[in-house]
């Protein structure tokens, strides 16, 4: 998959027919390559093991997809674009809730949510954290459309409650923006990738990260 394939509308493409596959044949494929790329990266897992594991020949598969990096594309562009363009959080009536919401209660939603998020696409999020850390152009590009998609909203959500007298003025508000982000993800990464099976409690993690981050940040 090279970078310059990748935009919002191209994430957004291959996202919704990830999710609305043709025929049972291209589920099918979808599921096994979703696992085999997951497990296996995108040079490990091989389109013969891929259609095998689907229950078809390789032939079919190129019918569908007719060729390894379509197919990649497909299964990892929807983990893309809930990584850069989350709907749960550029949603105007959920980003920016009702007045009486606290920071703790936005913070506490959002974890949760990107959390959920996750852990329902493991094998996606794990192959795209490991495609990033190897492909400057790739990590370049996905940090541009994140920041263009969701930087601003976490930038403008912190000054929002800043102006509430719920957060430290005295903090520029694109800190605080990093130190919620770096704290979600390593509680993300630890939960849906690292340790999925360890018996989390994860509304008291998530009560305990949210604690940590207000009690420094927070008034």
């Amino acid at each position: 998959m090279t970078a310059r394939r990748i935009s919002a509308r191209t994430l957004r493409g291959e996202s919704a027919r990830y999710e609305r596959p043709s025929t049972a044949r291209e589920a099918a494929i979808l599921a096994a390559a979703t696992r085999l790329f997951g497990d296996k990266g995108y040079r490990g897992a091989r389109t013969a093991e891929i259609a095998a594991a689907a229950g078809v020949t390789e032939r079919t598969l190129f019918k569908y997809f007719p060729s390894k990096d379509s197919l990649y594309q497909r299964v990892m562009f929807p983990a893309v674009l809930a990584a850069t363009m989350p709907r749960e959080l550029t949603e105007t009536g959920k980003l920016f809730a009702a007045d009486s919401e606290t920071f703790r209660d936005w913070h506490r939603r959002v974890l949760k949510l990107r959390t959920g998020a996750a852990r329902g696409a493991a094998p996606q999020f794990r192959l795209m954290l490991a495609t990033l850390m190897t492909d400057e152009a790739l990590r370049n590009k996905v940090i541009r459309i994140w920041k263009e998609n969701l930087w601003k909203h976490a930038v403008d959500t912190v000054q929002r409650y800043q102006k509430r007298k719920q957060l430290r003025s005295d903090l520029p508000a694109e800190r605080i923006a990093r130190a919620i982000i770096s704290l979600n993800l390593g509680y993300i990464i630890a939960r849906a990738l690292l340790a999925p099976d360890a018996g989390w409690d994860d509304d008291a993690e998530i009560d305990a990260t949210v604690d940590l981050l207000h009690r420094g940040a927070g008034l």
